[in-house]
């Protein structure tokens, strides 16, 4: 049954699908839950799919908490999961908004870039026009609250709050059109940030591009309808439109640009 599996999903997701496999048998073997690390919407998918195959139960952080990021619960069926059980904290980012505004990338590349903290620690980096918040694993709040004390040149402290406290998530799209000769992934990434085309394969070479939440290994991968691309240091789009062909026969295509904060 697990070789099925394997072939639904890109070869890319195979190690997290063994590392799925092997939460699925510790639950199994111990008759106890297991609590995943933080993870994205699409591994969260395939974790539902080891789950049902394997009739173990499976909650989500997101059923008590509208995030991006989750962790997951893996349970067998006496087991009744709450809200304390996926150890998450509210960290505030404490910070003097007057000089400087911080920013998810700053407060990212600084968490992994400069701290060199897993991203499997923490969720959702959360942005408002004068505070910030990041989500994390408790288990891990010394290495966070003792190792952020600086965000590019703002000196920041991390003070937990409750969750009712919660920024909310807002994302804010632009919708742009945009007419290109193809739908492939350098093609597409070229014709929406307006670079050359050498540009944009360059970025995709050094791993600097994610299609739905992985590492862009093909340049000439076909980018369809719903697909998520983050391009590093450029930002992040959904292609939610095709709008036919140009009478060169040129793609018009309507993308959805997240305008950073």
């Amino acid at each position: 049954m697990s070789k099925m599996i394997y072939q639904h999903f890109s070869h890319n997701d195979s190690p997290f699908i063994d590392k799925g496999l092997e939460w699925v048998r510790k639950v199994e073997s111990t008759y106890s839950p297991f609590l995943t690390p933080f993870i994205n919407p699409h591994q969260e998918k395939i974790l539902q799919i080891l789950a049902s195959t394997n009739s173990l139960s499976i909650m989500s952080s997101r059923q008590f908490l509208d995030t991006e990021y989750v962790r997951v619960l893996l349970y067998p069926d006496y087991f009744e999961p709450e809200f304390s059980d996926f150890e998450l904290s509210l960290q505030e980012i404490v910070y003097p908004p007057k000089f400087e505004r911080l920013t998810h990338s700053k407060i990212l590349g600084t968490v992994i870039n400069q701290l060199g903290i897993d991203r499997k620690l923490f969720g959702d980096i959360l942005i408002n026009e004068e505070r910030a918040q990041i989500i994390i694993n408790r288990q891990y709040l010394s290495l966070f609250q003792d190792g952020i004390k600086k965000i590019a040149r703002l000196p920041v402290n991390l003070e937990e709050r409750d969750f009712s406290e919660k920024l909310e998530k807002v994302e804010n799209y632009q919708e742009v059109d945009i007419c290109i000769s193809s739908c492939r992934l350098d093609v597409f990434i070229a014709g929406v940030f307006k670079l050359s085309r050498s540009q944009a394969n360059h970025l995709i070479v050094k791993q600097a591009v994610q299609v739905n939440y992985h590492l862009a290994e093909k340049l000439d991968y076909m980018v369809q309808i719903g697909d998520l691309i983050s391009v590093r240091k450029y930002g992040r789009l959904k292609l939610v439109r095709d709008n036919g062909q140009t009478k060169k026969d040129k793609k018009k295509l309507t993308v959805q640009l997240l305008v950073s904060k």
